[in-house]
Parts: C-alpha cells; structure tokens; sequence
C-alpha cells in the first residue's frame, strides 16, 4: 500500500510512521451494505426452513429459540433492513471517528 505524504486528510504522520485515516463514508456504507445482504440471506433462510434455521441459531447462540414466532412480511423484512444496516454503519462511523480522533494524541 502506497501512501501520499502530501495529503493531510488521508493519513497522519506520528511518530516517524505515516498512519492512514480510516475513510468514515467509505466504512459507513460498506458496513451497511454487507450487514444488509447477510440479513437478506438470514430471512430467506428464515423462510425458506424456519425449523432448520432457528436450531441453527439456537445452537450458535446457546439458547433455546424454538418456542419463539418467527414472522416475515414484506414490512417487518425492510424495518429489520433498515435497523440492521444502519445501525451497524452508524456504529463503524462511530468507530471511525473514535480512530481518527486517538490518531492525533
């Protein structure tokens, strides 16, 4: 990976070693858009095998959800989108700006 010196938006120099910034927009998107296809893929699952998908995560967690209603509608499939993606993104944001704030002490 190559490194502009000439940049100061980009990097940060600290301590004889260029240190690059992390790009807030470019984690915040790629964030929420990888958490939304993984939970694309978790609902169709849930539709297509809804027994087989909840012992798998029954087992993955430790916990028992076999007694819990599974419901997938159009509606509750883009809530859960937009939670689960933007949230996740908010948070790498966050991340981010932490990270690039204790770059600079």
């Amino acid at each position: 990976m190559t490194l502009s010196t000439h940049h100061p938006d980009y990097e940060h120099a600290h301590r004889n070693h260029v240190v690059a910034k992390l790009n807030g927009r470019s984690l915040f998107l790629s964030t929420a858009i990888l958490t939304g296809l993984f939970y694309t893929i978790c609902v169709v699952f849930i539709a297509l095998a809804p027994q087989a998908t909840t012992a798998f995560i029954s087992y993955i967690l430790h916990m028992n959800l076999t007694g819990m209603a599974r419901v997938v509608s159009l509606g509750s499939f883009i809530t859960g989108l937009l939670v689960w993606s933007l949230g996740t993104g908010l948070y790498a944001l966050l991340i981010t700006r932490l990270y690039n704030r204790l770059l600079v002490r």
